[in-house]
């Protein structure tokens, strides 16, 4: 555990971290695809360095017999809001269910009332986060989505929309559909500013011409993503089964870990950074 999460902080998180700040610290136009490969890095260092600060957390508490309650959970194989906050961020979405969401009636009692208290347990949980427009805003969008899904699964479940869909090719699908709102919601949680998110959501949809013109990833992070992506399939083929690893065959578990001591390695030239979730 402790391992994987250095591999996924000094190679993934801090690799890609000098890619997302060019692109998000800039002050000139920017183009849809400065915004599309910025918001994708992004996408991918918050995992890495908020899942790699609970691996390391979870793995040292391990040496003192301590077991912590896994944190992150394949969230980027999500097919709905409401599978995302059962993986992402597990300590924190409970959190938010346990005393906001249930302590506000939770949907106990009408439509209406169950929307408003999606709403407001996301909207505080985006205040959390910081006294910031850009939270409040994240935290608008996150509700919404909820409240979609939820609107959603009630008529799936009445027989209005698709009520025999099933199946890996469903869940497969649902999560391709999905991954660009939870894309997106990252982009509204890194802008610096209002305005910059009026810039870079007019980007995307305007489809701005020109090509890249921020830092390119480092070398450690090109090397280390596809191992990372190679890890979460499998765990997830694995039903999420975090040692799925420990009975793999002795050469696949070298390979791995060969890997991840390889990147780390590469990654101690990267500048370092501190976990993003120290800001909070």
């Amino acid at each position: 555990l402790i391992a994987l999460g250095l591999f996924k902080k000094v190679a993934v998180a801090d690799g890609l971290a000098i890619t997302v700040d060019s692109i998000y610290a800039s002050q000139g136009a920017v183009s849809s695809v400065d915004v599309l490969i910025a918001t994708l890095a992004f996408t991918f260092q918050i995992y890495a360095d908020f899942s790699g600060y609970s691996d390391i957390a979870r793995g040292t508490s391990r040496l003192f017999g301590i077991p912590l309650m896994l944190n992150f959970r394949t969230p980027y194989f999500s097919t709905s809001p409401q599978d995302f906050w059962n993986r992402w961020h597990i300590s924190l979405s409970s959190w938010l269910r346990d005393y906001l969401y249930i302590s506000l009636g939770g949907n106990r009692g009408s439509v209406n009332k169950t929307y408003r208290n999606l709403m407001l347990t996301m909207v505080l949980g985006g205040l959390w986060h910081g006294a910031a427009w850009n939270f409040v805003l994240w935290g608008i969008y996150q509700g919404g989505l909820l409240c979609v899904h939820r609107i959603w699964s009630v008529g799936r479940e009445s027989g209005k929309y698709l009520a025999n869909a099933g199946g890996r090719f469903y869940g497969f699908a649902s999560a391709l559909i999905f991954l660009p709102f939870v894309v997106y919601g990252w982009l509204l949680f890194r802008a610096e500013s209002w305005q910059q998110i009026v810039d870079f959501s007019t980007a995307l949809v305007t489809l701005e011409g020109g090509g890249f013109g921020g830092e390119l990833p480092k070398l450690s992070a090109l090397a280390a993503l596809p191992l990372l992506m190679l890890h979460d399939v499998l765990e997830y083929r694995h039903s999420n089964e975090e040692t799925f690893l420990h009975r793999r065959p002795t050469p696949l578990r070298g390979l791995f870990y060969a890997g991840f001591i390889f990147c780390i390695l590469l990654g101690l030239s990267n500048e370092g950074a501190q976990f993003i979730y120290f800001a909070f």
